[in-house]
């Protein structure tokens, strides 16, 4: 099926750009990238094909201020899963899981918690994430640690890395690669070292930096800001994916929310780093869902 680069105006007139891949009357899932990225990311992992051989149709939607989507000034957590059932009503879905990826993983979290009569189920690969305590963040590799960080405590300094990131992306793809790499643990080199992976890398980046730097300024403030809810009050059925070895998601956080969510599951890989664990186990965790 594979429907790219398309836009859904929202009833407050802002677009939302989403992609599709996989089967038409395939069961609904909604997948939520990480930041700073895009709908694109999806590409990273899987593929139309992947989709239609699980009968799935997948909807990868980009947030507030990255790739198709306009910006939202003074966006909260809670904000984005009205959003999310705007444009499943517009699809004509009315129930769906979500499948949430890294930083995407508090958006899951908070369509968990304010959706749950439209939901399934929620999957979280590498971002059961809690960033606002601090015991948490104590195993996260520096270059997450600045990108989370910074615009609260020098705001202006943030919008300058996000800016050197975004030129970066556009005149030096290969350095903002090995940038990149070198805060990954091993069992992810492999993963980065492949040059399609590579160019899909670069590809998300910009579509996410397309518009500036407004919209992974914010999703960094949101995600060390209060939710707005408690992990305890959560009732849709989670599942957790996490590798032992991730350092821009301590496999810590996945614990914690483990601990948290009343009908929580959770896998853990020994062996396994952020983006390696969903790159070898994508058909079975889309399975799942």
């Amino acid at each position: 099926m594979s429907k790219l680069n398309q836009q859904f105006q929202l009833p407050d007139g802002r677009k939302l750009g989403y992609d599709e891949y996989g089967a038409a009357d395939g069961k609904p899932i909604f997948y939520l990238h990480g930041s700073p990225s895009s709908r694109v990311e999806f590409s990273l992992f899987g593929d139309d094909a992947l989709a239609k051989s699980l009968n799935v149709r997948l909807i990868a939607v980009d947030r507030p201020g990255m790739g198709l989507s306009d910006f939202q000034s003074n966006r909260r957590l809670l904000d984005f899963p009205r959003d999310l059932l705007a444009l499943a009503d517009h699809l004509n879905i009315e129930r769906f899981s979500i499948l949430a990826y890294s930083l995407g993983g508090i958006h899951g979290l908070a369509c968990a918690y304010a959706i749950p009569e439209r939901l399934t189920k929620v999957g979280i690969v590498s971002g059961a994430a809690l960033f606002t305590e601090p015991a948490l963040m104590q195993n996260i590799n520096a270059g997450t640690r600045k990108y989370l960080t910074l615009p609260r405590k020098n705001p202006f300094a943030a919008r300058l890395f996000l800016g050197m990131m975004a030129m970066m992306i556009r005149f030096a793809p290969n350095l903002m690669t090995a940038s990149a790499a070198s805060n990954l643990p091993t069992p992810d080199l492999p993963i980065v070292a492949d040059s399609n992976f590579q160019a899909g890398f670069v590809h998300m980046l910009r579509e996410a930096l397309r518009n500036g730097t407004r919209g992974a300024f914010h999703e960094s403030l949101l995600s060390v800001t209060d939710f707005g809810f408690r992990l305890q009050e959560i009732q849709t059925p989670l599942h957790l994916w996490h590798g032992e070895a991730d350092q821009n998601v301590p496999v810590e956080m996945a614990r914690f929310v483990e601990s948290a969510v009343p009908k929580c599951e959770a896998e853990f890989y020994p062996n396994e780093g952020h983006l390696s664990l969903f790159k070898k186990n994508a058909e079975e965790i889309i399975r799942a869902l």
